[in-house]
């Protein structure tokens, strides 16, 4: 989700102002989002779902 965020330009402080949810705690897997969190993110970001649980490109473990 960090990384999501991050592409996206926004702070921690711009997805909770808009969506209400404590993304820290889920960035930090303190929490796990239930859908309707999940929802609100797809929202902010403009995507499906399907679009939000595709594979993220991470860098190469060495």
């Amino acid at each position: 989700m960090q990384q999501l965020r991050k592409e996206h330009g926004y702070s921690q402080e711009d997805v909770i102002e808009f969506t209400h949810l404590d993304v820290s705690r889920y960035e930090t897997g303190d929490s796990t989002p239930t859908l309707s969190s999940i929802l609100k993110l797809c929202t902010l970001y403009k995507l499906t779902l399907g679009e939000f649980f595709a594979p993220l490109n991470y860098p190469p473990k060495e």
